[in-house]
């Protein structure tokens, strides 16, 4: 085989060689290219389903906070209505008629006394209502259970009800205190209602 022909044969053998080399290469290259848009739509992919769920979550944490303050405002609001109605309550109460509040005031006498001798300290705005006769009419329903009622003095540190004494004890029956304990009472009430 002549030089020349020699030549020919390693120059087209190498052309072979570089294009198979080239096509490899550029199929390599695709592979990659490919492996690399698969990897960059997955990344892509979770990022998005990742922001897409702490949107999510960020929402219902808002919302859960929304309705937080709306029942907030919505107790807040109930608080005031009952506080009103608490006030007109005592009010109310304080404007009855001298029958209708001895009445009143009759029953929780009776309600809170035991055996034995107690001082009855009116409140100075009730004393036209509850007078000296009152408790002796008092006085003679109860003589039976072992009961002595005696009007000792009128207070001004409550405005209406009275104070019930017996020796060191005290029980503050003016009508705030009753409403008072009327109110947390339906307040406890409420409260399980509300959050059970």
């Amino acid at each position: 085989m002549s030089l020349e022909k020699l030549l020919e044969k390693i120059r087209d053998d190498a052309e072979k060689k570089s294009a198979e080399i080239i096509l490899a290469a550029e199929k390599k290259a695709q592979e990659i290219l490919s492996l690399a848009k698969a990897k960059k739509e997955a990344a892509k992919k979770k990022i998005i389903e990742q922001e897409s769920a702490r949107i999510k979550q960020e929402s219902k944490g808002k919302e859960a906070l929304l309705q937080i303050e709306g029942r907030k405002k919505l107790l807040a609001r109930k608080q005031e209505i009952l506080e009103t109605v608490y006030q007109k309550a005592a009010v109310e109460l304080a404007s009855l008629s001298a029958p209708f509040y001895q009445d009143f005031i009759e029953k929780k006498l009776v309600q809170l006394v035991e055996k034995g001798e107690y001082k009855v300290i009116i409140a100075a705005n009730d004393q036209e209502k509850i007078t000296e006769n009152f408790i002796k009419k008092v006085n003679q329903k109860l003589g039976d259970q072992g009961v002595s009622l005696k009007l000792d003095s009128f207070s001004s540190g409550i405005e209406h009800g009275f104070i019930l004494k017996q020796g060191k004890i005290e029980i503050n029956a003016s009508l705030q205190e009753m409403i008072k304990a009327e109110k947390e009472n339906l307040d406890l009430k409420l409260s399980k209602l509300l959050f059970e």
